[in-house]
C-alpha cells in the first residue's frame, strides 16, 4: 500500500512539473523564451515602442537610425552577440496587409546593400500570433567566426523598425536563437507610433 501511495505522489508531482512549464514556442525564431525570467522590461527614453532585454547584457546608446544596441558581456574578448534596434521613416504608412513577399525581397537587398559581405540571404513574411513581419537571415565572416544575422523588420505606420541580432553562427541554435526570439516577440510599437 504505501509503495501504491509513493507512485500516485510521483506520478501527480511529475504532472505538476509538465503543467508549470513554460511551451516552446511554435516558431523558433519568434516566441517567448522557457526561461522568461532571464529578461526584464527596458526602460527607454521614448515610448514609441516597448521590449524586454537579456538580463545580463549591456545597454548601449545609439545615434541617428540606430536607437541602441544590447550587447553581451563577453569573456576573454572573445566575439559576443549583439542585438542592435534601428528606425527609417517610410514615405508612406505601411500595415500588415503590406507585408509581403516583395516587401521582404526588398529588405533582403536593402540588407545585403548594407552588409556586402552578406552570403546565402533568406527573406520571409512570418505571421506569428496576430503579428505579421519579415526575417531576413543571411551569414557573414566576422571576428575570427562566421556571424548569422537575423534582422527582423516591423513596419509600423510610417515607421520601419528593425531588430538586427548577429551571433556567431556556431552558437546560434545552442545559445542565442531563443534569445532573439524572445526579444522579437516582446517588442511592441506604441499605438502612437503606428499613424
Amino acid at each position: 500500500m504505501i509503495i501504491r501511495s509513493t507512485a500516485i505522489v510521483l506520478v501527480f508531482s511529475l504532472g505538476l512539473v509538465e503543467t508549470h512549464a513554460q511551451p516552446k514556442p511554435s516558431d523558433p525564431w519568434f516566441g517567448r523564451s522557457t526561461k522568461a525570467g532571464d529578461f526584464y522590461a527596458a526602460k527607454l527614453p521614448w515610448k514609441t515602442f516597448s521590449v524586454e532585454l537579456p538580463d545580463d547584457w549591456q545597454l548601449v546608446p545609439g545615434f541617428g537610425a540606430t536607437l541602441l544596441t544590447i550587447a553581451e558581456k563577453g569573456r576573454g574578448n572573445q566575439p559576443g552577440a549583439a542585438i542592435v534596434i534601428e528606425h527609417t521613416l517610410n514615405v508612406l504608412p505601411l500595415g500588415p496587409g503590406d507585408v509581403d513577399a516583395r516587401l521582404a525581397k526588398n529588405e533582403a537587398e536593402f540588407a545585403q546593400g548594407r552588409d556586402p559581405g552578406a552570403q546565402k540571404v533568406d527573406a520571409q513574411v512570418k505571421d506569428v500570433n496576430n503579428q505579421r513581419f519579415m526575417l531576413i537571415q543571411y551569414s557573414r565572416s566576422g571576428f575570427g567566426v562566421t556571424d548569422r544575422v537575423a534582422v527582423y523588420v516591423f513596419p509600423t505606420g510610417k515607421v520601419m523598425y528593425r531588430l538586427i541580432c548577429i551571433a556567431p553562427e556556431a552558437q546560434v541554435a545552442a545559445k542565442y536563437q531563443e534569445i532573439f526570439a524572445h526579444v522579437a516577440s516582446s517588442f511592441k510599437p506604441a499605438i502612437e507610433a503606428v499613424k
